[in-house]
């Protein structure tokens, strides 16, 4: 889990260090979402079961392809 930021100014350094150039009050809009985006990437990289996405997964009865 990345370490979490405790004030704007981190997310300021962290965003322009990545190439942004936004006001502070956008600092300030990234910095109050961060921790969403934290909880959000944490589910999207968990560990899943292949049942995850059912839709991929096909199987035909054998008594239907007999016929």
């Amino acid at each position: 889990m990345p370490t979490p930021i405790t004030s704007d100014a981190e997310m300021g350094a962290l965003l322009a260090r990545a190439g942004f150039q936004l006001t502070p009050e956008q600092i300030a809009e990234y910095a109050e979402a961060y921790g969403y985006i934290v909880e959000m990437s944490a589910r999207i990289r968990g560990e899943r079961s292949y049942m995850v996405e059912p839709a991929h997964v096909f199987s035909f009865p054998t008594e239907e392809i007999a016929r």
